[in-house]
């Protein structure tokens, strides 16, 4: 009897280890068939050809915009020619050029200056702008204006050999560069109302004609903002600084399929453009409305008022002393979601990756089918996800504990009394991390 009682209580551990691995061969094979849609998905997506593209998005008026700093290598190695490859495909009539390279530290300018030459062979209406300022010269001009007041962009870190002194901030300095870049767009439409349909903006990344075609045709054509995917070293993606899921939240994991946010990350596994909040990675292309300065009615009483297009920024002075930093390029996205114009959404497009070397252009684009995720890739990657999700969760992981501290001094410098009684606000709070970068003469560095 009791060796009977015990046969069939030692059969117990056997059926539950028979019955999880009948699970986890089950999951396998679902997730197969899933990787499987996923690759046909990309696929499908893929435009080739401008032709292959749906008629109202084939003669598209595209302004592009592209700042370089110290890119020698990558200028002459892959970028210009790829460049030049795609200015064809778009067709020179529809495109105008805004290129600014910024006191680099080798020979970018002269790249620069030669692209400039073939622009001009080419017929592309262009601005291309070489400054000599260097960072150096940046830092150098001080933190003080004419009239010896203090300008804005310069923060006390704590971190000079005199207390009090003042450093310049990186984000506020890119995003002036970056506005500068939109110079000729909003002066032909001050001047000659001249509307360009998209903004494409490109980083020193090795990309194909057909990822910006295929960018173009995000959604059939339906989006405020689509972005790709950067890669520096695959399979893990490049920019987490500006890159936030539906839910306003940073990746969980670097490496596929990313995200937290079940809406975002269960449109990636299927292949599909994914909504998120914010994204920049390496090339992205964004509906023009929005920049534009535009004359509207006044809400009390006659009259009118200007009210002007989106610009990037960083967050303010006051905001960053409490040792915090975001993104300009995730903060204009939060901009454009705050001004009511983000009707269709922000997706980024699995289909298009860019690479900021040719080898890792490659690794994202093996096999037949051009894949970047391989099927045990896919299924190990869900697995990944889903303990990274679970390990992360709640308030009481080191996530969660972050972003807490973070809305809490976002919170604490709201309620700071001003001089002025000015009611301080951030839409672009979930941008926040908490560092502090500082511009130095031979690129950036981190305060804390």
């Amino acid at each position: 009897m009791f060796l009977s009682r015990y046969r069939r209580t030692s059969r117990w551990p056997r059926i539950v280890i028979c019955c999880l691995i009948f699970l986890f061969l089950l999951d396998v094979f679902r997730l197969l068939g899933s990787h499987k849609t996923f690759s046909n998905n990309l696929n499908a997506q893929t435009v080739q050809h401008i032709e292959d593209l749906p008629q109202e998005l084939r003669n598209q008026k595209i302004y592009i915009a592209a700042q370089f700093w110290t890119s020698e290598a990558v200028l002459v190695e892959f970028w210009l020619k790829q460049f030049l490859k795609l200015l064809p495909v778009l067709g020179p009539r529809n495109i105008y050029v805004s290129i600014i390279e910024s006191g680099s530290l080798d020979n970018t300018a002269d790249a620069i200056r030669w692209l400039d030459g073939e622009l001009v062979k080419l017929g592309v209406a262009r601005t291309v702008i070489t400054d000599p300022t260097t960072h150096e010269d940046a830092v150098n001009a001080g933190p003080l204006d004419e009239h010896g007041h203090h300008k804005n962009g310069w923060i006390p870190t704590g971190d000079t050999e005199v207390e009090g002194q003042r450093e310049l901030r990186r984000i506020p300095y890119l995003s002036d560069i970056r506005n500068r870049g939109l110079e000729p767009l909003l002066r032909m439409h001050r001047t000659h109302g001249r509307i360009f349909d998209k903004i494409l903006y490109l980083n020193d990344v090795y990309f194909e004609p057909s990822d910006i075609l295929t960018l173009l045709a995000t959604n059939a054509g339906h989006y405020d903002i689509a972005c790709g995917i950067d890669f520096h070293y695959p399979p893990a993606f490049y920019d987490t600084f500006a890159l936030r899921d539906i839910e306003g939240r940073g990746p969980v994991m670097s490496t596929f399929p990313y995200f937290r946010a079940d809406e975002t990350r269960n449109a990636l596994l299927k292949g599909a453009p994914a909504q998120v909040k914010s994204c920049w990675n390496g090339v992205l292309v964004v509906d023009a409305a929005p920049y534009y300065d535009r004359i509207l009615p006044n809400t009390v009483g006659s009259g009118h008022h200007l009210q002007t297009g989106l610009r990037f920024r960083g967050i303010p002075d006051s905001l960053a002393l409490h040792k915090l930093e975001a993104s300009e390029c995730c903060l204009i996205h939060a901009d454009l979601i705050a001004s009511g114009f983000a009707q269709r959404g922000i997706f980024l497009n699995p289909a298009v990756r860019s690479g900021y070397t040719t080898e890792a252009y490659e690794l994202t684009h093996r096999g037949p089918d051009n894949g970047f995720v391989g099927g045990w890739q896919y299924v190990t990657g869900v697995w990944k996800n889903r303990f990274a999700r679970w390990k992360t969760d709640g308030i009481s992981s080191s996530a969660g504990q972050n972003m807490a501290e973070v809305y809490r001094r976002i919170r604490k410098w709201q309620n700071e009394v001003t001089s002025h009684g000015e009611k301080r606000s951030e839409v672009g709070d979930y941008c926040t991390i908490m560092e502090m970068h500082i511009l130095i003469w031979n690129g950036w560095k981190h305060v804390w």
